[in-house]
């Protein structure tokens, strides 16, 4: 009886062997890519578990079957970017609880289903650039506390639910770039404390809402190219103090509030280019002793205040060209010891 007792507590202990299952009726690409993960040579008697990466991009999908990914326990890395699917069936990644990355870039999708992404509590990454979605679900991202890259570029996004992001504290990379917005919701950013790099670039953000980006203390990256800003509101980069590249070019400013820049010492480029701005305030740059890049070129520039430049003497880089300068103040590059590059051309300077 001991030994019977003995063999049964080893037979416990013993590891399980690797559930199988059959996935013929799987969407072929599927099953030829879990095959060739597994290199098994019958789909009809395949270890699921142990597969960790599943490469889908490129293959011509359209779409998928509910049940594509079932089994699949141990997968972290699912590509399937580059093909032509136009949706997702609900709970298509039900049990993918390990996943890390998941990228959708560059499909077809117009619509997301609600939950879609429920249980993926592990996802790093996240891309869904390159699609048709005109909406999200609400709290479609709610759950996804790992997530640190999340890419929603180039769609044709024109609002955003209120509290999308909220719970997403890990959140280091955020792209909204290339969409319709029009405004940002009310604190859209708030809770996003450790985000690095915010892009949102290529809008219709003509305005930006008071204290839009106050809980942004970490940022480094801030994307507000060619969104048509006629305006920016006082203070709107005051939290901003680990902000290294500012990028405002291709707008429709006028004009700059006093003190925008207060307190960005960390900053090293500043893009101001294509804009509409006729004038700078007085000391506009005194607190950017960082700064390597500073372009100012295509405005409407007729003057520039004296000491402009005074301080800035990491500066580099400094493009004035295609303003409508006729004069400079004496001495005005006088303190920019590192600079290596200076364009004025088609000014009037030249004339």
């Amino acid at each position: 009886m001991r030994t019977l007792l003995t063999l049964l507590a080893l037979v416990a202990v013993l590891p399980a062997k690797a559930a199988t299952t059959n996935i013929c009726d799987r969407t072929p690409a599927v099953r030829d890519a879990i095959l060739k993960a597994t290199s098994a040579d019958d789909c009809a008697a395949v270890g699921l578990a142990s597969v960790t990466t599943l490469n889908l991009a490129n293959k011509d999908l359209t779409s998928l079957h509910a049940d594509d990914f079932d089994g699949l326990s141990g997968l972290r890395h699912l590509a399937l970017e580059e093909n032509q699917l136009k949706t997702l069936p609900a709970g298509v990644f039900d049990g993918l609880g390990g996943l890390d990355f998941l990228n959708l870039w560059n499909n077809q999708l117009k619509t997301l289903p609600d939950g879609v992404f429920d249980g993926l509590s592990n996802l790093g990454y996240l891309s869904l650039d390159n699609n048709q979605l005109t909406t999200l679900p609400d709290g479609v991202f709610d759950g996804l506390g790992s997530l640190h890259n999340l890419s929603l570029g180039s769609n044709q996004l024109t609002a955003l639910p209120e509290g999308l992001f909220d719970g997403l504290g890990g959140l280091d990379y955020l792209s909204l770039s290339s969409n319709q917005f029009t405004t940002l919701p009310d604190g859209v950013f708030d809770g996003l404390d450790s985000l690095r790099s915010l892009v949102l670039s290529s809008n219709q953000l003509t305005t930006l809402p008071d204290g839009v980006f106050d809980e942004l203390g970490n940022l480094n990256l801030l994307g507000l190219d060619n969104i048509q800003l006629t305006a920016l509101p006082d203070g709107v980069f005051d939290e901003l103090e680990k902000l290294e590249r500012l990028w405002l070019h291709n707008n429709q400013l006028t004009t700059l509030p006093d003190g925008v820049f207060d307190g960005l010492a960390n900053l090293e480029i500043l893009y101001l280019f294509n804009n509409q701005l006729t004038a700078l305030p007085d000391g506009v740059f005194d607190d950017l002793a960082s700064l390597v890049r500073l372009r100012l070129h295509h405005n409407q520039l007729t003057t520039l205040p004296e000491g402009l430049f005074d301080g800035l003497g990491s500066l580099v880089t400094l493009f004035l060209n295609n303003n409508q300068l006729t004069a400079l103040p004496e001495g005005l590059f006088d303190e920019l010891g590192n600079l290596n590059l200076l364009d004025l051309r088609k000014t009037t300077l030249w004339n």
